[in-house]
């Protein structure tokens, strides 16, 4: 079975999208966006050559609360006139988030590798920035939070080709 990677995105939407996922009753969902998706699409091409899959969190407006998250199934860019995109990111179901968890900044980006090295190689502080409202648009790059690898229940469906 795939592994969760240590990165995952988040990403904001309104309540009535979610509402409509989970009122649909499907395992699938998907998310549009006017911004290019390029690294994010990057970072997914990297999971699946690595055998592992890539979460994502959704923050709800206007409060700016993590509410549900679910796994990447695919990350499409489309350019029209070479200056107008849209990515469109398929997920599979959502799985809520602990409401103990839902404060934005419960979630940190993901620090560079150079960072990361570092603090491994040398007697260092750890140093994390929480996600904050301007981090946040149009999407972020977070380390995977603990409440996706508690979430026992990714099952075969989830899996990404």
């Amino acid at each position: 079975m795939p592994e969760l990677t240590p990165y995952c995105l988040v990403t904001v939407t309104d309540q009535k999208a979610l509402d409509a996922v989970h009122d649909s009753g499907s395992n699938n969902g998907s998310f549009r966006d006017r911004h290019p998706w390029f690294v994010a699409r990057e970072l997914l091409e990297l999971a699946r050559s690595n055998q592992e899959i890539v979460p994502l969190v959704f923050v709800v407006e206007p409060d700016l609360i993590l509410k549900d998250w679910a796994v990447i199934r695919d990350i499409e860019v489309a350019t029209y006139s070479g200056q107008a995109f849209e990515t469109r990111c398929t997920f599979t179901r959502l799985r809520p988030v602990n409401p103990i968890f839902e404060a934005l900044d419960s979630v940190v980006l993901l620090p560079s590798s150079e960072q990361v090295h570092r603090e491994t190689l040398e007697p260092i502080r750890t140093y994390r920035q929480h996600l904050d409202a301007l981090h946040l648009y149009p999407y972020a790059i977070c380390e995977t939070p603990a409440f996706a690898y508690t979430d026992a229940e990714i099952g075969p469906a989830e899996q990404t080709d």
